[in-house]
């Protein structure tokens, strides 16, 4: 959890954002409490000489006014993929000097069919009196008029308590600058704008979010007008940008009320309301899209404001089909023994067919770096029982290959299970098919981000070859850049979520530089992931196996997507993964 720095003092410029008090000026007023009417006049006056509030709501509109612009950043960002059905929602920027990254996230949305769009914006002009706004009026846009969800707004006007009328919002970009979007993607959709007060409390939204789920419906859209990070020099602006990203990760609506407005975005209403109505009625999951900062289009680095692109989708398996060239993209993946009892289905043309089709619906082809738990040897080995961890070239090759592995991780308690002799042979055979091995506490370097590979079970013959967890100190000295993602074997077997050990652990981990902590060995794949230091930092603790001879419930999986933005930010999530080891059994048995 991120909790906000009693130093802050917090004020409201014209935007309605809140931020750091500017030198010299000293309001005496916490947020929530009124600002008598001279000093919401000194605000203004300050606000007006900062970036993006010195021309009010006009200068924010007027991209959107600006058909050819709005098209051809819609064209520029025309996906290479077929974008997915079934995205219930998506969270884009309304400074359109992103355009693009609006584009991108109405993009994710184009295959589906909407008849009610609700729009989620922070209320930047001070229109709400209370803690909610809506609006009758229909939204006139470039591309034509968007017709009122009269039905909706009525519905949320029953709520005077908590919704109220304005007579038009013509003014506010966080609904305006969407509104072309809308109307040239879905010009069919009635549109139900909802404007948050920034003096709305979390209990507002809690309400808000209670009345919005009786007008959800399969034909609904959420949409998120959020701008995150603002007025933070670039270096500061990327470390909020990964909390939000972590919160976002989390998917708990929870995690929203400590974080800092606008240091981390600029609406948590808005960003509470998604998540609790995604969590809560779509049980849909995100997917992170894009992470930029206005840096990147030429505002300099000093007071920067950040954009995140969000699609929130019921099957994680269809969102990694979202692939964009500004970005990284890989898949961790849990425990690989390509031998033993799963060797009649490697063996069989249409039971191996049925194995590798599942890992291609839910990787789409990106790279995967695995947990190879045994020794790779070119020819068998006498003498060995046939439970050993021991697999053969001629069949681990092929599964490795398939599944476009670009890293295996020889840091377990198995890789050592025929001594320094196998170990070397297992990586020299790795090597000879393009796959890099992750040894024990050695960084391995994958260009956009970092990788070292640590054991904590011990093995027949693991020798030195294991971590103290109580003496990690010679991580925070690694040689390694951020973002360093750990990948840890530890845990007990047959569990799904950390002790307080791995917990402690993770911590001591994210302490020493550890962006994300990704876990093996369990066997079985946790369901979610955690934050880490108020966001610095991530955890799975397990992705259980990915190709492995158990049964469910026994044994289960899930993929883990890293995304790797140009600013160094990382987006994870979870895609869960049919037990394979049953994939191929039950193809051999048709």
């Amino acid at each position: 959890m991120v909790f906000p720095d009693p130093r802050q003092s917090e004020w409201q410029d014209a935007e309605g954002l809140q931020g750091p008090l500017p030198d010299g000026v000293n309001l005496g007023k916490r947020r929530g409490a009124a600002v008598t009417p001279v000093w919401r006049l000194l605000v203004l006056v300050v606000a007006a000489a900062l970036p993006f509030a010195a021309g009010g709501a006009d200068d924010f509109l007027a991209p959107a006014r600006d058909a050819g612009r709005l098209l051809a950043a819609i064209e520029a960002e025309r996906p290479s993929f077929t974008p997915p059905a079934g995205v219930t929602g998506i969270s884009v920027p309304h400074h359109l000097v992103a355009a693009d990254l609006v584009a991108r996230g109405f993009w994710a949305a184009s295959a589906g069919h909407y008849s009610r769009i609700i729009v989620i914006s922070p209320d930047h002009f001070h229109a709400v009196k209370g803690a909610f706004a809506t609006t009758r009026g229909s939204l006139h846009t470039v591309f034509g008029k968007l017709a009122s969800d009269r039905a909706g707004v009525n519905a949320l006007l029953e709520y005077p308590g908590l919704f109220e009328a304005l007579t038009d919002i013509d003014h506010e970009h966080g609904v305006m600058a969407l509104a072309p979007f809308i109307a040239h993607f879905f010009p069919d959709a009635e549109v139900l704008p909802v404007l948050a007060s920034i003096n709305a409390t979390p209990a507002d939204w809690r309400a808000a979010a209670e009345h919005l789920k009786r007008l959800l419906g399969p034909e609904t859209l959420i949409v998120q007008s959020t701008d995150y990070s603002h007025y933070l020099p670039l270096g500061e602006a990327v470390l909020r940008d990964q909390e939000s990203l972590a919160m976002i990760a989390a998917k708990d609506p929870r995690n929203v009320p400590p974080l800092l407005q606008p240091s981390h975005m600029d609406s948590k209403a808005a960003q509470f309301v998604q998540m609790a109505l995604q969590s809560e009625v779509y049980h849909s999951h995100p997917v992170v899209l894009a992470n930029r900062n206005s840096a990147e289009y030429d505002s300099g680095t000093n007071r920067t404001t950040s954009y995140v692109v969000t699609a929130w989708l019921g099957d994680p398996q269809v969102a990694s089909v979202f692939d964009y060239p500004d970005q990284t993209r890989v898949f961790f993946g849990g425990d690989v023994l390509a031998g033993r009892y799963l060797l009649p289905a490697l063996h069989d043309p249409k039971a191996w067919s049925a194995i590798a089709e599942a890992i291609d619906a839910a990787a789409k082809g990106k790279p995967l770096l695995v947990n190879l738990e045994g020794v790779i040897l070119g020819g068998p080995v006498t003498g060995l029982g046939a439970d050993e961890h021991l697999m053969l070239m001629e069949d681990a090759a092929p599964v490795l290959s398939r599944f476009r592995t670009q890293a295996a991780s020889l840091a377990n308690n198995h890789a050592n299970d025929l001594g320094e002799v196998g170990r070397a042979e297992s990586s020299r055979l790795l090597s000879s098919i393009d796959i890099a091995s992750l040894e024990h506490g050695v960084v391995g370097d994958f260009g956009s981000f970092r990788v070292v590979a640590i054991n904590f079970i011990r093995g027949r013959l693991t020798g030195e070859r294991i971590a103290d967890p109580d003496d990690l100190e010679w991580v925070c000295k690694l040689a390694a850049a951020p973002p360093l993602i750990a990948f840890v074997h530890w845990g007990t077997e047959y569990t799904d979520r950390a002790s307080a050990e791995e917990s402690a652990i993770a911590d001591r981990l994210t302490a020493c530089g550890a962006s994300l902590v990704v876990g093996a060995h369990p066997h079985r794949a946790s369901p979610s992931i955690a934050p880490l230091a108020g966001g610095r930092g991530q955890m799975v603790y397990s992705l259980g196996n990915l190709l492995f001879d158990q049964s469910a419930p026994r044994g289960s999986g899930a993929l883990m997507e890293l995304r790797v933005f140009k600013q160094g930010t990382i987006a994870v999530r979870l895609v869960p993964i049919p037990n394979l080891f049953e994939v191929g059994r039950d193809a051999l048995g048709k």
